[in-house]
């Protein structure tokens, strides 16, 4: 009996300690939770962030002059951090946690003084019923007019977001934050302009879909200055005025007045892959090009943004005569595009192998030749070629420099030549019009450009940078106007095709 009254009390201290253990347990744990339920109300607040993390400073004070720090009109609701940088429901999962306790973590072992990497907000976040319902967003019209058009005189339509987040452009399906960022100090939330201005210019044709000038602004119906007559030696009444609706409608190209408009080339920075990619392999850098691929992979699905991977363009108002002194293509279309082609060797019409010259092969380039200074019809400073410049290169032998003098006399002979049985072909074509079959003449027309062609090749380009090549092109185009003029001789009644030039 004693022993059993023993067994018993045992059982009951030790069932005491449990439930005194378990209680304590439950007290340390409420205690715990009470204080990381405290702790979390605590740090989610804003202020937290901007006092009690160094790194977090600079983006807390730019959030106070923000307008999402300012009470709701209606509601009198403050948008602070964590409903922005949180999807909604996403800050109760334990992945947040994780992820917040890994930031606190990372803050205080490296006191870094910047953030690494760039926060994210989802659109989620910004499309919720408490600040912009999609339904609401998409249909609202902002009206720059009021907000810009004292900086630009533009007359800017209003903005629609539903043109922007509705569609998918080359596999760019674009998000709240494409165009609204952190992107200068001072300031919390910004539209970059130059965001706009590389998706509406880059590799668009001139006012044409989406960079036509009429999708931002309104075309101007105001009459231009009025020209009186006059002027061209008449009376004084005035003529009809100039407006911009009627250059538009006659098709008249807008960089006529506005080159200056659009500058820049939004080129791919192509360093800045190696920043994200360490260790690209060649066949994930040949992946650039795909356009549609990229946009998928880093706006997409990522969230980059435009001047992350291009340079940026202009679009502004400035001197109308240095954008086009400044961009020479708009009048000079590649002034030396034969003078390569004849140097590589390529480009004749007819001729599939190539025959580079020898400064090519050996990538002289120009200025190892053309050394002497000079001055063209016009007056202006050019630098040509000299026999003195083929010497030095050859042990100073003068014999170099005299053989360059015989290339260009040889050419020169057989360019003269060849124009002549080219005016030979013209004339035999406007002679047989009318007196061969419209078949014959459409194939003796197309020998005839084909010949032209070889012979610009070599008078553009000089024949003398690859005499070899300029005298088989020069050959082959004396051929086609020889083939011309005899074949339109054997269509036309016997004396009707004259082989001698007028």
């Amino acid at each position: 009996m004693e022993e059993t009254s023993t067994r018993e009390h045992k059982k009951k201290r030790i069932w005491r300690w449990l439930v005194i253990v378990v209680a304590v347990l439950v007290v340390i744990a409420a205690g715990v939770l009470a204080a990381l339920l405290a702790a979390e109300k605590y740090s989610g607040r804003s202020e937290f962030c901007g006092t009690q993390c160094h790194i977090m400073k600079p983006n807390y004070e730019t959030w106070k002059k923000d307008k999402h720090s300012q009470p709701d009109k209606e509601t009198g609701r403050i948008t602070g951090c964590i409903d922005c940088h949180y999807k909604p429901g996403e800050k109760p999962t334990p992945k947040a946690k994780f992820r917040g306790l890994g930031q606190l973590f990372s803050y205080l072992a490296t006191g870094d003084k910047e953030v690494r990497k760039r926060p994210s907000v989802s659109d989620l976040s910004c499309t919720t019923a408490q600040c912009h319902p999609l339904n609401k967003l998409l249909v609202k019209q902002i009206d720059y007019k009021k907000k810009y058009d004292t900086k630009y005189k533009g007359n800017l339509k209003a903005f629609e977001h539903k043109t922007h987040l509705e569609k998918v452009i080359d596999g760019q399906k674009l998000q709240c934050t494409s165009c609204h960022l952190h992107q200068s100090r001072g300031r919390h939330f910004e539209v970059p302009k130059e965001l706009c201005f590389i998706c509406h210019f880059r590799k668009a044709p001139e006012n044409q879909g989406r960079a036509k000038c009429a999708v931002c602004h309104e075309i101007p119906e105001k009459p231009l200055e009025m020209k009186k007559s006059h002027e061209e030696g008449g009376d004084d009444k005035p003529k009809k005025p100039i407006t911009h609706k009627e250059l538009e409608a006659a098709k008249v190209s807008c960089n006529r007045c506005h080159m200056e408009m659009i500058m820049g080339s939004t080129a791919l920075k192509m360093d800045l892959c190696l920043e994200c990619h360490h260790d690209a392999s060649p066949e994930l850098l040949a992946k650039v090009n795909n356009k549609k691929l990229m946009h998928m992979e880093h706006v997409t699905k990522q969230t980059a943004r435009c001047n992350q991977c291009h340079e940026t363009i202009d679009h502004k108002k400035s001197s109308y005569l240095d954008a086009a002194v400044q961009n020479c293509a708009a009048c000079h279309p590649e002034p030396h595009f034969y003078t390569k082609k004849l140097l590589a060797g390529v480009g004749g019409v007819g001729v599939n192998e190539k025959f580079p010259s020898l400064m090519h092969s050996f990538g002289t380039n120009c200025t190892g030749c053309h050394q002497k200074d000079s001055r063209d019809e016009k007056g202006n400073k050019v630098r040509k070629g000299s026999d003195k410049s083929c010497a030095e290169c050859h042990h100073n032998d003068p014999k170099y420099g005299k053989m360059t003098v015989q290339w260009a006399k040889d050419i020169a002979d057989a360019v003269a030549e060849t124009k002549l049985a080219e005016k030979t072909a013209l004339e035999a074509v406007e002679q047989a019009r009318g007196a061969v079959p419209a078949p014959v003449l459409t194939k003796a027309a197309a020998k005839l450009k084909l010949g032209q062609e070889n012979l610009r090749v070599v008078t553009a380009g000089g024949g003398v940078h690859n005499k070899k090549y300029a005298m088989l092109l020069l050959d082959m185009a004396a051929q086609s106007f020889q083939e011309v003029i005899s074949e339109l001789k054997a269509a036309v009644p016997k004396g009707g095709i004259d082989e001698k030039p007028q």
